[in-house]
């Protein structure tokens, strides 16, 4: 019998990656794992200064009886912090993660003499994954899903990917079963619409037939009926030049809306004017011309000062001269009631010299 050849390869032999490739050290991989190593305990030395410079003014501040003065969002207490604060709590508690997390990764590749360690390769002590490896870990499951399930479908020579079995149905198989169960359901209502007016000889609206259009159409009448009361309330007071949603006799979607948006705005508001007044304090606090005058900075800031306050204090002085000039003289029993009063206290300072010897 004649021999049967190999099956042909779809990628060269250059394309695939070689074994002895992919372990090959890395010097210049070593060399930025050193550097980004140096650069995480210099970051991590700075931010432990300062977070326990930040630790002994709160404990101070309250061994005073007093709140601690911050500047960051995040360093607010828990009844005053914001969204914004709680906003920049969650980013910065992330990149700290992050950083950490690419420490380890360093660290290992260091170990391992300059060698290609992924994100999701590098685990902690505990054993868990850091955000970027979660994240890298999650898009390449998602994808290793894609692949078997394609690969199943071209076995079992399956023309769409929603028809195959669920347990083999990935991604796109699960999107379009989504898809295809949203669209029969339009098609549903709609049919049973289109039967519903042939019956009736009248046209039905979607909103009488369960479906996403009757909900949709829903939606857009409440808007529209919201909006036409605001219209009624804007005609019986006249004396109000504009009615807002969230202010009408009949608050619709819009006017909740508004009204969300409205407390989140008060609430950043709220949130910002106590860090203005925070950083006024924490700037009264840590003056330079207060801490050291005779420093650089303090000598500066005692020149810049005396130069803003020079010219207030030339107009202060301008109007005391005025009001002395545009002043009236005592009236007679004024300037006598002022005289025995002057003429008393000397007699008390006498008395009081008197003895002392």
């Amino acid at each position: 019998g004649r021999s049967r050849r190999p099956p042909i390869s779809l990628y060269s032999q250059a394309d695939k990656p070689r074994e002895e490739e992919t372990k090959k050290n890395n010097p210049g991989l070593l060399r930025l794992a050193e550097l980004s190593l140096k650069d995480y305990d210099w970051r991590s030395s700075v931010f432990k200064s300062k977070e326990a410079d930040r630790k002994v003014e709160e404990s101070l501040a309250r061994m005073m009886g007093d709140e601690p003065a911050y500047v960051r969002p995040m360093d607010a207490s828990e009844e005053k912090i914001g969204p914004l604060g709680m906003l920049e709590k969650s980013t910065v508690d992330w990149l700290r993660q992050v950083f950490e997390e690419e420490a380890i990764r360093a660290r290992q590749i260091i170990r391992m003499g300059g060698m290609m360690v992924r994100p999701y390769e590098a685990e902690a002590p505990d054993g868990e994954l850091g955000p970027l490896g979660f994240m890298e870990k999650q898009f390449v499951d998602f994808l290793e899903r894609v692949r078997q399930s394609e690969r199943e479908r071209s076995r079992s020579k399956t023309l769409r990917p929603k028809d195959l079995d669920e347990s083999m149905r990935g991604p796109l198989g699960e999107a379009e079963s989504k898809a295809v169960t949203a669209i029969r359901e339009i098609l549903e209502a709609e049919r049973i619409r289109m039967t519903q007016s042939k019956l009736r000889d009248e046209v039905v609206r979607p909103i009488d037939v369960p479906g996403p259009i009757g909900e949709f159409e829903m939606m857009v009448l409440e808007v529209c009926e919201a909006e036409r009361q605001r219209a009624l309330d804007r005609k019986r007071s006249p004396e109000k030049y504009l009615v807002r949603p969230k202010d009408a006799s009949m608050k619709g979607p819009l006017g909740e809306l508004e009204e969300q948006a409205v407390a989140v705005v008060k609430k950043l508001t709220n949130e910002e004017k106590e860090r203005l007044r925070n950083i006024r304090r924490y700037l009264d606090e840590n003056r330079p011309m207060e801490q050291d005058k005779n420093s650089a900075l303090g000598m500066l800031e005692t020149i810049a000062v005396g130069i803003f306050r020079a010219p207030i204090l030339m107009f202060q002085i301008v109007m005391r001269v005025k009001e002395l000039l545009q002043s009236e003289p005592l009236a007679p029993e004024d300037a006598e009631l002022l005289e025995r009063t002057s003429n008393k206290d000397k007699a008390g300072t006498k008395k009081d010299g008197k003895r002392k010897d």
